[in-house]
């Protein structure tokens, strides 16, 4: 079986509109937490009682869209080809033509094209216009939309598809990616989430299950681990990632940030909205995770935790970390970046990936801000003043999403 090279990361979130601005951002404890105002539509959202969430904020599109095509995409599609093209141009690559056949293209999301679903809801009921709506509507809610124009705009004519799995989406197409090139169906891969779900239906719906923090605060909004948490803040963005057959990426002599050595796909089958308050599912992922790495669970040495800030979340994360590692889990540093970011639903597993990686190259670990007095239960070591220079080599991504679906990704870095 292949072996898997992490080549190339590009990223648009919260923190920033590329990878190093994201980083130096996000280790100096910034916030992409703002005011909502522009997803709350006036007298439509003035109910709706969380003011704040992760936005991004000035990126260009005329960097990365078909001048034709500018402001016609949904923004989940122009952030997937804006993190595209930095992974791509970051991992070196100049393809062949035979190359882009063999290169696939996968991408997840929760809630694919729900920021043009939302606008469209709004024009054929409230502006009663539906006969006037975009043909490109109906694209841009297709949850396949942002790998097949990531492939349109470079011409990769490998596999390609979108993966919708809640807040594990990220993480399982990364998954799926790598199985693509260790199966032999693909050389390359492009591969990551993105998501621009922040809008009236999801912030009300979200709100009244109780998994939405109801602040206006942006700069205390997520507290992971926190006593006081109160719930995720919703966010937009993506992360990409370039894998290729290590074999390949070292023949050509490409810089390599990691290698995927195993990864799990399970379910809870509990509950749509609750973990098992124990852990055991999740602590049944990251075993089967390590397992399928050959990682032994003390050779971990930092954890890039799903941490969203809901009471039963990370109180269950805590418990299956130290249901796997035992007394090694308190020696683990554990990363909370949706402290700073916010929850990007299916583009968060790969987004926080990315900065996991790059912060291990820059030979630190992302702090969790916010986390002023930690809950008694959640007692172990989360970076919690700042980040913390420390040489890390094996880490453990975990994603945990709605419908109990889990992603979990182990990487040891090059």
């Amino acid at each position: 079986m292949r072996r898997v090279a992490i080549t190339g990361m590009g990223t648009v979130c919260p923190l920033g509109n590329d990878l190093d601005q994201a980083l130096d951002h996000g280790l100096a404890g910034a916030t992409g937490i703002r005011p909502a105002d522009k997803y709350l539509w006036g007298e439509f959202g003035a109910q709706i009682p969380c003011r704040v969430a992760g936005i991004v904020e000035g990126l260009d599109e005329s960097l990365y869209v078909p001048k034709e095509h500018i402001g016609g995409y949904d923004p989940a599609v122009t952030f997937a080809l804006a993190a595209s093209q930095q992974a791509i141009a970051d991992s070196g690559l100049s393809f062949t033509e035979e190359q882009r056949d063999r290169t696939a293209v996968i991408f997840g999301s929760a809630a694919p094209g729900s920021h043009t679903y939302h606008r469209a809801l709004h024009q054929a009921f409230v502006e009663r216009r539906a006969h006037e709506l975009s043909g490109r509507t109906s694209l841009n809610i297709s949850g396949n939309m942002p790998s097949a124009l990531v492939a349109l705009r470079h011409g990769f004519r490998g596999p390609n598809f979108g993966i919708v799995n809640a807040c594990a989406a990220g993480s399982t197409a990364i998954s799926v990616a790598a199985d693509t090139i260790r199966a032999g169906r693909a050389d390359v891969a492009v591969t990551g989430g993105t998501e621009s779900c922040i809008g009236l239906a999801l912030l009300g719906s979200m709100g009244n299950a109780g998994a939405i923090n109801p602040t206006s605060d942006p700069d205390r909004a997520s507290r992971p681990f926190a006593m006081d948490r109160a719930g995720l803040i919703m966010a937009e963005g993506a992360g990409v990632l370039v894998l290729e057959s290590w074999d390949d990426a070292v023949a050509r002599g490409a810089r390599i940030y990691g290698e995927l050595l195993g990864e799990s796909l399970t379910d809870d089958a509990y509950h749509v909205y609750h973990p098992d308050a124990e852990g055991e599912t999740w602590a049944r992922a990251i075993s089967l995770a390590l397992k399928t790495a050959n990682v032994a669970p003390d050779e971990v040495d930092m954890i890039s935790a799903h941490a969203a800030s809901t009471p039963r979340g990370d109180l269950a994360e805590t418990r299956a970390i130290k249901k796997v590692l035992g007394k090694a889990a308190y020696d683990v540093p554990v990363s909370a970046t949706k402290s700073m970011h916010g929850h990007m639903y299916g583009a968060t597993g790969a987004v926080e990936t990315i900065l996991a990686l790059g912060a291990i190259r820059r030979q630190t670990v992302m702090p969790t801000t916010n986390l002023d007095r930690a809950d008694p239960e959640c007692d172990l070591d989360y970076v919690s003043h700042g980040a913390r220079p420390v040489r890390s080599e094996v880490l453990l991504k975990n994603s945990f999403g709605f419908g109990g679906t889990n992603a979990c990704l182990v990487i040891r870095a090059a």
